[in-house]
């Protein structure tokens, strides 16, 4: 006997950032990289498959940087693009920090489809670099939770930071 699957849905409101950056693609790319680290993926795995927990912490504090954030993954968005013909400059970004995520996913786990953000940065027609995500405090305001509206904020304010870093000549 078959059981009807039925999914639950949740609607809730968020809010786009685009932010345009006075400054090409390249170059905002470049100091990205040198302000949020990449930190090892097989470390990470290693260290979390054998509950080194004290040395995960350690090393996420490690590559997080004064910001608090790091870059967990990519996808080539600008390279899905130029199967158009044309050539398009264009990365997604999987950008935050696993131990705010944890915290979160400790009451629900579920926030993991949101955590870590995803951070689109892509040139427009004359050069400048347009940097898009979805607002973290409207992402995860869909729990009522206090530990969501905090780290929503706090979330908000990293990435403002980073853009204005990013920004800045």
């Amino acid at each position: 006997m078959k059981t009807e699957l039925v999914p639950e849905i949740y609607p809730f409101n968020t809010e786009r950032m685009e932010w345009i950056v006075d400054q090409s693609y390249s170059k905002t790319m470049r100091k990205l990289c040198s302000i949020l680290k990449r930190p090892s993926m097989m470390r990470i795995r290693f260290m979390l498959r054998f509950k080194q927990k004290d040395k995960f912490i350690g090393y996420i504090h490690q590559h997080a940087g004064v910001i608090g954030l790091m870059i967990m993954g990519s996808l080539p968005q600008g390279l899905v693009m130029s199967l158009s013909g044309e050539r398009h400059r264009a990365k997604l970004l999987l950008i935050g920090n696993p131990l705010i995520a944890m915290n979160m996913m400790k009451v629900h786990p579920e926030v993991g489809v949101y955590a870590p953000l995803r951070v689109l940065f892509t040139e427009n027609e004359v050069g400048k670099t347009i940097i898009t995500y979805e607002k973290p405090s409207t992402l995860f305001g869909q729990w009522g939770e206090q530990i969501f509206q905090d780290s929503g904020k706090l979330l908000d304010e990293k990435m403002e930071t980073l853009v204005r870093l990013l920004a800045n000549n």
